[in-house]
C-alpha cells in the first residue's frame, strides 16, 4: 500500500472505531463504595400507604381572604398608552377598542390610570375615559404612580459643511 492511502485509511479506521464505542453498552450499576466514613441511607420500599397522624392538629384550618382586585377593565375606544400623562411624554403604542387591559396602578394626577402595556408589556399611562371599570371596582386599593419627569429637549447642533481648497500639482 502507498502512504498516501495509509494516510488516510488509518485516520478514517480510528474515526470508525470512536463512534463505534460511543454506542457500546454501558454499565447501570453504581460502583463500589470503599470509604468505610461515608455514612449510607437504606429506602424501604413498601406498597402500603400509612395515613399522617391527624391528632394535635387544628380542626378547621384558617383560610385567607383573596385581595380584592379590580376587574380588567375594557377599552371603550382606541387610546394612545403614554410613557407618562399626557402629550408631553412620548407614545408607547395604542389600545384597540373593545380589548381587556390589567390595571397596574392610579396616577396622581386624577384621570390618569396605568396599564399593563399589552403589546410591550411595560406599565403605560391611559386617561380613565378611555376605560370602562366594573361598577364597585374600589380604585383606591391600587398603588399610586407619580408621573416621570418630563423629557426635556436638547438643543441640535447642525454641522454646516465646509469647502476646502485642495492644491493641484
Amino acid at each position: 500500500m502507498s502512504k498516501s492511502i495509509v494516510r488516510i485509511i488509518l485516520p478514517l479506521l480510528m474515526l470508525i472505531l470512536a463512534v463505534l464505542a460511543c454506542n457500546l453498552p454501558q454499565s447501570n450499576e453504581a460502583p463500589p463504595v470503599t470509604d468505610t466514613h461515608t455514612p449510607t441511607i437504606a429506602v424501604l420500599v413498601s406498597d402500603t400507604v400509612t395515613p399522617l397522624p391527624t391528632s394535635g392538629l387544628p380542626s378547621e384550618t384558617a383560610s385567607v381572604a383573596p385581595v380584592p382586585t379590580p376587574q380588567d377593565p375594557l377599552v371603550v375606544r382606541a387610546a394612545l398608552c403614554w410613557w407618562g400623562p399626557g402629550s408631553r411624554y412620548d407614545v408607547i403604542s395604542s389600545l384597540k377598542e373593545n380589548i381587556r387591559v390589567k390595571l397596574v396602578g392610579r396616577g396622581s394626577i386624577p384621570g390618569w390610570l396605568l396599564v399593563d402595556n399589552p403589546t410591550y408589556h411595560v406599565p403605560c399611562w391611559v386617561q380613565d375615559t378611555y376605560l370602562q371599570v366594573e361598577p364597585g371596582t374600589d380604585l383606591s386599593i391600587l398603588q399610586i404612580f407619580t408621573p416621570p419627569p418630563t423629557p426635556t429637549s436638547s438643543p441640535t447642533q447642525t454641522r454646516i459643511p465646509t469647502a476646502t481648497a485642495t492644491p493641484t500639482p
